[in-house]
């Protein structure tokens, strides 16, 4: 299964702590962009699936972040170019592989491989976007 959906990635960001009713609680704050992001990526995948894979995963992240200007000149590659700076992929990883739960596969416990994951600063004229591929394996028991 491929899914492409043209959205900026966000990575999650670090868990806030409270103390509500005696109890230490962590959040995401609402107006964090990261919920905008997963609603998006939500609504994109539950287009696309019927039903949550089930069984082990390999799936592959792939995320374009916006090019920045300084790589936009004439003598600047046209392809996409490898992304070295923040946000970090781990933190893409898991705000993305978070909300699929449910919707793409079960829980995503079930991932028991990332494949040729990475991020990347978007081809000249390209979008922002993730690209998802998920592969079901054979469960061998």
């Amino acid at each position: 299964m491929h899914l492409m959906i043209p959205v900026v990635p966000v990575a999650q960001p670090r868990q806030r702590h409270a103390i509500r009713g005696g109890h230490s609680v962590n959040y995401t704050p609402t107006n964090s962009p990261v919920n905008a992001y997963k609603a998006a990526v939500q609504l994109a995948a539950g287009q696309a699936m019927a039903t949550p894979l089930a069984g082990p995963l390999v799936v592959t992240f792939r995320f374009y972040l916006p090019r920045p200007q300084s790589l936009m000149k004439r003598k600047s590659p046209t392809g996409p170019i490898p992304h070295t700076s923040k946000p970090d992929l781990d933190n893409l990883v898991k705000s993305t592989a978070d909300c699929l739960s449910s919707i793409a596969w079960v829980d995503d416990r079930q991932i028991y491989s990332y494949a040729d994951s990475g991020k990347w600063y978007a081809e000249k004229g390209g979008q922002s976007r993730v690209e998802i591929d998920i592969r079901q394996e054979a469960n061998p028991c």
